[in-house]
């Protein structure tokens, strides 16, 4: 008998051992195995961007996304000019023109474009006078969105809807007057007694001069395939805010660009001759758009009783 209760005795022990070793090893199989944790000593990545050499800058100003550098308009070509009207009426003697803003990121190289905004009436991109940039933010985020941007100085010495061509001037009987001091800027193509501004002085010449001068003079890699002596507008983005902004509206509306933000703009008064139902100019009632309106946005204030929202 007592034999018989070793035996069994044997059985269960062996029996327990083995049952205790497939729930050990099941377990094993539920859980995971540790491992160490894997230690990087790799160097963080940095921008593949190549700082840019801003001695030529007659003003530089660092902000979050980039540096703002100041370029002096008659650098670019003599003929240009870096002010202007220095006579006539006081108060237009020291508005509009002043010198070019670029807006150069910190990481150039992944850059995915140029972006031009035109500064309203009397504003400098840079103020020459008192060393002061306008719109650094506006210019800052532009750079945080991955774009080289130029903040043109262009013909903007008098406002399009009150010295030119509001409805308090000879222009409000001139058929077509914004439309035509516009393109005149634009191009220097066109009469108008109203804009005279001579060719070395247009949108179109000031910038292929600027984009020639950074990138040829300068040795600054602009982002693409830019030609900065034959500008393709289809690669640009473009935004402005009053003045500038209907202007970048009427290039976005005759050119293709990549895209357009209007800033406070969207309307320049109409004139006297044929007037329609609305009185807002000619050009912006012409049929057709060769930049998609997909491509246009806005930015207007309900409160502005320029616009009758």
């Amino acid at each position: 008998m007592k034999r018989i209760f070793k035996i069994v005795g044997f059985i269960f022990l062996v029996v327990l051992i083995t049952l205790i070793t497939l729930a050990v090893a099941r377990r094993g199989t539920r859980e995971a195995v540790y491992q160490p944790p894997v230690i990087n000593n790799e160097p963080p990545s940095v921008s593949l961007s190549v700082p840019v050499d801003t001695v030529f800058c007659e003003d530089t100003l660092a902000t979050k996304s980039g540096t703002l550098c100041a370029v002096k308009p008659s650098k670019t070509d003599a003929r240009i000019t870096d002010v202007g009207e220095t006579t006539g009426k006081i108060k237009f003697r020291k508005t509009g023109f002043g010198y070019h803003a670029v807006g150069i990121p910190d990481d150039l190289a992944n850059a995915k474009g140029i972006w031009v905004h035109f500064t309203g009436s009397y504003g400098k991109p840079y103020n020459q006078n008192d060393g002061t940039f306008a719109n650094s933010v506006w210019l800052d985020e532009v750079m945080e969105a991955g774009y080289v941007v130029v903040q043109l100085a262009y013909d903007n010495q008098y406002s399009v809807n009150y010295d030119l061509c509001g409805v308090k001037t000879d222009g409000y009987n001139r058929d077509n007057c914004a439309g035509e001091v516009r393109e005149i800027g634009q191009t220097g193509q066109g009469e108008s007694p109203y804009r005279s501004t001579d060719a070395f002085n247009t949108i179109d010449y000031r910038l292929e001069k600027l984009l020639a001068y950074l990138e040829n003079t300068q040795g600054i890699d602009l982002p693409g395939t830019i030609n900065p002596t034959n500008v393709d507008w289809g690669t640009l983005h473009l935004s402005g805010h009053s003045q500038g902004a209907n202007q970048a509206y009427y290039i976005a509306k005759n050119r293709l660009v990549a895209g357009a933000c209007i800033i406070a703009g969207g309307f320049d008064t109409g004139d006297t001759v044929n007037p329609g139902k609305i009185n807002i100019a000619d050009w912006f009632l012409k049929e057709g758009n060769k930049t998609p309106l997909s491509a246009v946005r806005a930015i207007l204030a309900t409160t502005d009783d320029s616009y009758q929202l």
